[in-house]
């Protein structure tokens, strides 16, 4: 019998990522993948300083099997054709919260 963390692994693509009622499709480095953007970061009951942030603009919620191998803060990723600066990449239960900083110069 699966476990806990198990179970919650499966659920990640057929609750969290729905397609049907949570994801868009979106590009990340070229590739096109379900995926929940959220541009209303620090206008949300936590604030950037809450996340331990120094701010962002986007953040991307997708499965970790999805994305590109992980990449440390300040290394750039690529999404819908826009250049963004990685501020934190967290992963937990097969899922990766990455927060971005619109790059200015790309």
């Amino acid at each position: 019998m699966a476990d806990f963390k198990d179970r919650l692994k499966a659920d990640i693509g057929r609750v969290f990522l729905n397609a049907r009622e949570f994801t868009e499709r979106h590009f990340v480095e070229g590739k096109e993948i379900d995926c929940i953007l959220d541009t209303d970061i620090q206008t949300e009951s936590k604030s950037a300083e809450d996340l331990g942030l120094a701010g962002a603009d986007l953040s991307v919620n997708a499965r970790i099997a999805d994305l590109p191998e992980r990449r440390a803060a300040g290394e750039s990723l690529n999404v819908d054709g826009g250049e963004y600066i990685i501020v934190s990449w967290r992963e937990d239960y097969g899922m990766a919260v990455v927060y971005l900083l619109k790059n200015q110069q790309g």
